[in-house]
């Protein structure tokens, strides 16, 4: 299966197939068994794949199955309430494009500098910290291709994500 990634530019993507390579640790503060704000510790918290709502909703969506919206266990705390900010095994992928390039703007992050690296590989058996947001871990068997960022993709998930809440 096909998985999308945003490395730096200098960020060499084949390090994503090394074991060292195949860890993921949270953004920002991930003080250990502190509340839990991405649920407000309910343990819960509502699920968006991002990938569908901007491409069209997949039954084959391997972060939804087509189901697009729903609520499930928070993949911070991992349903406890209290942050569990250990790193993960696997490496953050979106299935498209569109719900990588909406992440990373959603966060605001500064992509002129990256490149979008291709991936294959399976999913792993934990879960990423922002799988409410249509996020995977996978372990890449092989990079595909990496390519610049796309302005056009850029300003077409803008007016998408803008349409689509």
């Amino acid at each position: 299966m096909r998985f999308y990634r945003m490395n730096s530019e200098g960020e060499d993507p084949e390090h994503c197939l090394t074991e060292e390579g195949q860890w993921t640790a949270p953004w920002g503060d991930s003080e250990e068994n502190r509340q839990c704000d991405k649920c407000g510790a309910s343990g819960r918290t509502e699920f968006a794949c991002w990938s569908c709502l901007l491409t069209g909703a997949r039954d084959d969506c391997p972060a939804c199955s087509g189901r697009v919206r729903w609520e499930d266990e928070c993949p911070v705390c991992r349903g406890s309430g209290r942050i569990d900010g250990k790193p993960r095994h696997g490496v953050s992928v979106f299935p498209t494009v569109e719900g990588l390039y909406h992440y990373m703007l959603g966060r605001e992050a500064d992509v002129d500098q990256c490149q979008v690296v291709e991936l294959e590989g399976g999913r792993s058996d934990d879960v990423d910290f922002d799988a409410d947001e249509g996020a995977l871990l996978v372990i890449p068997t092989a990079v595909l291709a990496c390519e610049r960022v796309d302005p056009a993709i850029i300003a077409r998930v803008q007016e998408l994500s803008a349409t689509t809440r």
